[in-house]
């Protein structure tokens, strides 16, 4: 996934950095917040249309005549070869989104979604599918992207589904409106808040958080607040992380201590808008497990999605390795989900950009005794790629790039091709992983694999893991 995170912009009249509103308590910000693709309102029409496709970001897809022009219309909880009343809402890139009024014919492959906020929650795009269609659907994003690039067969098999209770973390919308407070996701194509009590999707440990949560929230978010709250579920407790648009103040803070003091919580940290992140209240250091080696999850660092999502990227990046290799890089490490596994059986090379996960792998490492396989370095790889004679040395590299891809680190690899016999790629995003795909193989390697997982569940979203030699 990708790993860049950007705090919210700074608004006119906010307050100074580390002050609040006399008479306001701490929170996001009022109206309207966040919410996903932009769409601009169209006058209504109701129209019969027959969806043509299921489209790239999960919506159904069809052509219609809408303002007195043929357009495509994007219609969420769709099927190809359905016909369906829709009334459109909004204008959206080069069409219109549509909201459904009827099925008038269902697709045979349609199913009942099994989550009651599936109609109107945005979080899931893909409940209605059912599972063969669903797992052909993932599979086909990835071979279309490589297609794209003039890949004409690709060799991608059938995904990895990781499936429903396995999401350990999760980012929850949070709103104030007259002392109550909304806990839950943005609604379908909307900015209003959809309250959950439980997610499907989610471990345990994190629906037991979301009624503990709402209340908490409510001592410490201002009338008419609205914010992000990111939580994790660690080893030995939940990790959260609220975003405000200003500090909080003493009420808020002794507020969020007692929270920690009640609830499974390890450490509750506050992110205001353009400054760095403070930690609010700790219990204990964040612990995760990466393949049995327990590491500190600094604040904010990227993390798998969920526990099997990572051990099956994890188990895909080792058997493209093979068991020759003596020395590899694994570029853009991260916390070493992919350096702690490897370092059992080969020196690893650990680079990063951001330099607290860096740290929390050398750390951990040298904890574990593999201090002396794991060398831990931070770079930032986009500005500064490894050249070709940093490459030589290494029998294989890892890289997992965030969602814009690796471009110039991969040009690099191509021209070291002599050198290095493998390389595997791990990609959230099959575009720009089908672009930097180009660049290997036209420097010479050969692309032997392309695995997809499903790691986020019911979404557009697809990993991949994939192996190329040389």
């Amino acid at each position: 996934m990708s790993r860049s995170s950007k705090p919210g912009q700074t608004r006119p009249g906010q307050t100074r950095p580390g002050q609040t509103k006399p008479g306001r308590r701490a929170g996001w910000r009022k109206g309207q917040g966040r919410g996903k693709r932009q769409a601009s309102a169209i006058a209504r029409q109701t129209l019969d249309v027959t969806i043509d496709t299921l489209g790239s970001g999960g919506d159904g897809v069809a052509t219609a005549m809408v303002a007195g022009r043929m357009q495509s219309l994007y219609v969420a909880g769709t099927l190809a070869g359905e016909r369906v009343r829709v009334e459109t809402i909004a204008k959206r890139g080069d069409g219109v989104v549509g909201n459904v009024l009827e099925v008038i014919a269902p697709s045979a492959l349609r199913v009942e979604p099994g989550c009651g906020y599936y109609d109107r929650c945005g979080g899931c795009a893909l409940q209605h599918v059912d599972g063969a269609t669903y797992a052909a659907w993932k599979r086909d994003r990835v071979v279309q992207a490589l297609r794209q690039r003039g890949f004409s067969d690709p060799p991608v098999p059938d995904p990895v589904l990781i499936g429903e209770g396995a999401r350990r973390r999760v980012t929850f919308t949070a709103q104030k409106r007259a002392k109550h407070v909304t806990l839950g996701f943005n609604a379908r194509a909307s900015h209003d808040v959809v309250a959950v009590d439980r997610c499907p999707l989610l471990v345990d440990a994190l629906n037991d958080l979301i009624a503990p949560l709402s209340v908490a929230l409510g001592a410490v978010l201002a009338d008419g607040a609205r914010t992000r709250v990111h939580v994790t579920d660690c080893e030995n407790g939940a990790d959260v992380l609220i975003e405000g648009d200003c500090a909080p103040d003493l009420q808020a803070r002794e507020a969020l201590a007692e929270f920690v003091k009640d609830a499974t919580l390890v450490r509750v940290s506050w992110r205001q808008s353009g400054l760095a992140v403070e930690p609010i209240v700790q219990r204990a250091a964040p612990l995760v497990s990466l393949s049995g080696v327990p590491v500190e999850l600094p604040t904010g660092t990227f993390l798998q999605a969920s526990v099997a999502g990572e051990h099956a990227i994890r188990d895909a990046v080792l058997a493209g390795i093979g068991g020759e290799a003596r020395r590899v890089a694994d570029l853009y490490c991260g916390l070493g989900s992919f350096t702690l596994p490897l370092s059992e059986h080969v020196i690893v090379d650990a680079v990063d950009a951001a330099r607290a996960p860096v740290r929390a792998l050398e750390r951990a490492a040298g904890r574990a005794n593999l201090g002396g396989r794991v060398m831990a370095s931070v770079r930032d790889l986009g500005r500064q790629p490894l050249d070709s004679a940093e490459l030589a040395k290494f029998d294989a590299v890892v890289f997992d790039p965030p969602r814009a891809g690796a471009i110039d680190q991969v040009r690099n690899l191509a021209d070291a091709i002599a050198d290095v016999p493998r390389v595997v790629a791990v990609s959230c995003n099959p575009a720009s992983f089908a672009r930097d795909a180009r660049v290997l193989v036209d420097g010479g390697y050969k692309l032997v694999s392309v695995q997809p997982i499903d790691q986020f569940t019911y979404s557009p979203h697809v990993e991949l893991v994939a192996h190329f030699v040389g």
